[in-house]
């Protein structure tokens, strides 16, 4: 088994430290790089490029977004489909605000107050004052850097709507959410779950966006249940 796990926007390959050894038991594991390219098919075009064959698709957050730009370019390569905590939308007119202010933030050259004032969205409520997790948090994006940040922001801006392909994803799939989700509402998680005819639906109590990290247990078990579904 071939997996391909493709990061959060502005996260490095830390992202997934908390269920890599999960994913790495049962095969060759590859992190897609998507610093490089400044839209989602574009990432996805890399994804298929750089992976020969068959693949499963682990993404995260804008991974999601790539991951099911992959299954849409080339669906009868992809064997299992994970998207965590994600949406098959395109981005609101709010959302897209709150990213341009985000973006010109960055460009007057506050990269590291961006990453900060972005940590209490990411994490459930009761986590904002978790200063392990704020570590991490910052571990895992100041590597990213201030111009592949801005080169994610706008690919994500501009994606297209996935929900039309939704109901012709019938690989194993895994929908994973965190209860407590901020940036992406738990109903964007339900939608998809149940447009897709395989998809397991898991909510994560006690988590945001950044489950993996913040209840890594119950994001290992999630994992391991879209794994052993798998062929």
């Amino acid at each position: 088994m071939k997996t391909v796990l493709i990061p959060p926007l502005l996260c490095s390959p830390l992202a997934y430290a908390p269920v890599l050894d999960a994913v790495w038991t049962r095969g060759q594991v590859t992190v897609a790089d998507t610093r490089r390219d400044d839209t989602i098919a574009a990432m996805a075009q890399r994804i298929l490029r750089e992976n020969a064959g068959d693949i499963a698709v682990l993404g995260t957050s804008m991974g999601g977004y790539v991951a099911l730009e992959v299954i849409r370019q080339a669906p009868g390569r992809v064997t299992a489909l994970a998207l965590v905590s994600t949406s098959a939308r395109a981005d609101t007119t709010e959302q897209i605000q709150v990213r341009a202010r985000q973006s010109a933030l960055v460009e007057e050259g506050q990269f590291n107050a961006l990453i900060d004032a972005a940590f209490p969205g990411v994490v459930a409520s009761g986590n904002e004052l978790n200063d392990a997790l704020l570590a991490t948090w910052r571990a895992m994006t100041t590597p990213v850097g201030a111009d592949a940040f801005l080169r994610q922001q706008q690919a994500v801006v501009q994606r297209a709507d996935l929900r039309s392909i939704l109901p012709s994803v019938v690989c194993p799939t895994a929908v994973i959410h965190g209860a407590q989700d901020r940036l992406i509402p738990l109903t964007a998680a339900e939608e998809m779950a149940a447009a897709m005819p395989t998809a397991r639906f898991t909510v994560v109590d006690g988590a945001g966006h950044l489950l993996f990290h913040e209840q890594p247990d119950a994001a290992r078990a999630a994992i391991n249940a879209w794994l052993e579904s798998a062929p």
